[in-house]
């Protein structure tokens, strides 16, 4: 049986990983406690919910983000090519509608069979390979489990 590579957080860090591994042959489950748990600052269940911004930044090469943009495309980044299906207008910045990119960020982690989302509160870190991409937003039982 294949082991499974547990990822905690469907933010944007989770589901890129997820994405990135499942295209490699591993097979994930992705936890994602929303929306049985809410943090302060989410609005929605949607994996890969923006909320302090819709604002990627700038596009601009010469700028930090920019150069991220570039190197992540060349690294054939998902979600960076969702940001850019989803994006609005913004000037010099890459900026998404927050709910179109979180349905197409979720539409790719439903087509690839080798990644299972459990909605559910982690709050200790499970046995095997774990990536922890659970931000500032994560649950205190998380943030307890990890300090340990």
């Amino acid at each position: 049986m294949d082991q499974i590579v547990s990822i905690i957080g469907g933010g944007l860090a989770g589901c890129e990983c997820a994405c990135q591994l499942a295209d490699r042959g591993v097979r994930v489950r992705l936890y994602e406690m929303r929306p049985h748990k809410m943090s302060a600052a989410h609005h929605t269940g949607h994996l890969a919910e923006l909320v302090c911004s819709n604002s990627l930044k700038s596009l601009r090469e010469d700028s930090a983000a920019g150069m991220l943009k570039r190197e992540l495309t060349q690294m054939g980044s998902v979600l960076l090519e969702c940001a850019k299906s989803a994006s609005v207008p913004a000037g010099g910045a890459l900026a998404v509608d927050r709910d179109v990119f979180a349905s197409y960020v979720e539409k790719q982690i439903a087509q690839r069979d080798r990644i299972e989302v459990t909605r559910k509160e982690v709050s200790s870190i499970p046995d095997g390979p774990v990536v922890i991409a659970a931000g500032p937003l994560c649950s205190a039982a998380l943030a307890d489990a990890i300090s340990d």
